[in-house]
């Protein structure tokens, strides 16, 4: 009796071993197959029962997965029904597994995309688009499930920590088996540099959350110098198509740190020609473009010189930080909206040159020459007031002003300050007294304690001083002669 029961107890054990590793059948994988190609929402509860079946292992599971989706292109039906499959209803319990399946499969159809043209990928738009919405899909869906913050995943996504770990490997792998087009910041063609920064972000956005996740991306995607720097320090992502120089983004790393208000809630930044869509947890800002100006203070100072490559780049940063000072302070706003009309009137002139014609690009163009080269900028717009046009000098009261507004400035013994430019080298701003609708009224450059006046009900400037005396030519070292109407 006793061998009797311990034989029915080994066939017992045996048959429950055997059922926890049962295998798909072919005809259960040719369901998958049919499901995942005809790509109908309804069916994605039926793909789902047959994937995550806890008697299967997840490599059987991400393999039955794989198998049908890596033959069939990736479109926007397909999304949707992936879409339904990991977070539909029911999907709860299997939705960690779901989403390293639905990851994997994806960067194989993707290994699938390059290998097939491989020798001529920038001359393919639709392979180049199917790449994007792969990892566009992945960013958007699996990496920022939920309602994540900028620094971290929504845990109430049902995506865990382990599975989002285990994704971001299978990414980590990915980018390594396409190092020639994903990985670093090497020269590819403008369309490549597209999909390199959206394959990027996702990688991004998908490692788990933690103190080394900066680090864990720059090392995961090869990343050198500036851009690495501006990843590590900020978590912003700068990329392009490889045509700037370590020292062209070391550029644009100064500008950031000049701009603080430029980097909230900033992720990536985009240089480069193909403005298609990218997706990121953050913000994207796409940047530069058009001519750079090498001499942008123009001929009423003496000569200087700016690094056209990254020009634009810079300026379109300085505008962001604008935008976002003057959206959350309404009074500068209506300031700057009115000294923007002024300094397009007849005979009047912009300090610096707007890249548009909205509020946020005039100011924008004074805050860029502030960060440039602040005493240059100062220069610009007084050289200007002495010669009886003083409207430059209001934009740069309310360029100061929103360089200072958001986030706010650090604070010093010498009261609130801002660090800005000084052609290769940096300056600051200190005791930066600002008017109650947000513009400066007051400031310490270099020693030298300047004062604007402004009188309502128009806040025109009336008046400037630097040491309580009255402004003169003198006191602007790279300044020439004014400019004056010939016909005055």
């Amino acid at each position: 009796m006793k061998l009797r029961a311990a034989f029915l107890a080994a066939t017992l054990t045996l048959l429950s071993t055997s059922a926890a590793h049962a295998v798909l059948s072919s005809s259960e994988k040719g369901q998958i197959r049919d499901f995942v190609s005809s790509a109908h929402a309804e069916n994605a509860v039926r793909v789902r029962a047959l994937v995550a079946r806890t008697d299967l292992t997840a490599e059987e599971s991400i393999a039955a997965l794989s198998e049908a989706v890596v033959p069939v292109p990736f479109t926007d039906q397909r999304a949707v029904f992936l879409r339904e499959l990991t977070f539909g209803v029911s999907s709860a319990s299997s939705r960690p597994l779901l989403a390293q399946a639905v990851t994997r499969a994806l960067l194989l159809r993707a290994d699938a995309v390059f290998q097939k043209y491989v020798g001529g990928l920038d001359h393919e738009p639709g392979a180049i688009s199917e790449l994007v919405a792969i990892y566009s899909f992945l960013d958007g869906t699996i990496a920022n499930a939920g309602r994540p913050t900028l620094a971290a995943h929504d845990a109430s996504a049902g995506v865990s920590a382990a599975a989002y770990d285990a994704c971001s490997k299978e990414l980590r792998d990915h980018v390594e088996r396409n190092a020639r087009w994903l990985k670093g910041e090497g020269v590819v063609a403008e369309s490549v540099g597209r999909v390199r920064a959206q394959a990027q972000a996702a990688l991004l956005d998908m490692l788990p959350d933690g103190l080394t996740r900066r680090v864990d991306a720059s090392d995961r995607l090869g990343l050198q110098g500036a851009r690495r720097k501006i990843l590590t320090e900020w978590g912003i992502l700068f990329a392009d198509a490889g045509k700037l120089d370590d020292a062209a983004v070391g550029r644009v790393h100064e500008a950031l740190t000049r701009t603080p208000g430029a980097r909230v809630d900033l992720e990536v930044i985009y240089a480069g020609e193909d403005r298609g869509p990218l997706r990121a947890r953050g913000i994207v800002a796409f940047v530069g473009g058009g001519a750079g100006d090498a001499n942008p203070f123009g001929e009423e100072l003496t000569p200087s010189k700016v690094d056209p490559s990254t020009a634009t780049i810079i300026q379109d940063l300085v505008v962001l930080a604008v935008k976002r000072a003057l959206d959350n302070r309404g009074e500068l706003r209506l300031q700057a909206e009115h000294d923007a009309a002024a300094a397009q009137g007849a005979g009047a002139k912009m300090l610096g040159k707007p890249r548009a014609p909205s509020v946020e690009h005039v100011v924008g163009a004074a805050a860029y020459l502030l960060v440039l080269d602040a005493p240059r900028a100062l220069d610009l717009a007084f050289v200007r007031a002495v010669g009886g046009r003083p409207e430059s000098a209001a934009i740069l009261s309310d360029a100061i002003g929103a360089l200072a507004a958001f986030p706010v400035a650090s604070t010093d013994a010498a009261g609130l300050s801002l660090d800005l430019g000084k052609g290769s080298a940096s300056t600051k701003v200190t005791a930066i007294r600002l008017a109650p609708n947000g513009a400066a009224l007051g400031f310490t450059l270099e020693g030298h304690a300047w004062a604007i006046t402004r009188g309502a009900p128009s806040f025109a400037v009336t008046g400037i001083t630097r040491d309580a005396q009255v402004l003169s030519l003198g006191h602007l070292g790279t300044a020439r002669t004014p400019l004056r109407d010939p016909a005055r």
